[in-house]
């Protein structure tokens, strides 16, 4: 293992100190904490948008995410009425 990956290794593997590595519950949270690791750094590196956007843009982006929003209603509720 290089230095950078066993660093990454011993910082993960503290935060699943508590858990014997060995057993089948220890190696699922240990992954389970990487992955969770992983999707926050790249929440962070992505958490403010990079490109300007214009009043009409988001306009249109909030129009489409209503639109969006009402079609999953519009579908549950017709998928609700068929079962009952």
């Amino acid at each position: 293992m290089s230095t950078g990956n066993m660093e990454n290794y011993q910082e993960t593997k503290n935060m699943v100190d508590y858990v014997d590595d060995t057993s089948e519950k220890g190696r699922i949270i240990y992954v389970l904490r990487r992955w969770r690791k992983a999707i926050n750094d790249i929440n962070k590196k992505y958490s403010k948008p990079r490109l300007q956007m214009t009043p009409l843009v988001r306009f249109s982006l909030l129009a489409l995410r209503l639109y969006l929003i009402m079609l999953v209603i519009v579908l549950s509720y017709k998928f609700y009425t068929m079962v009952r």
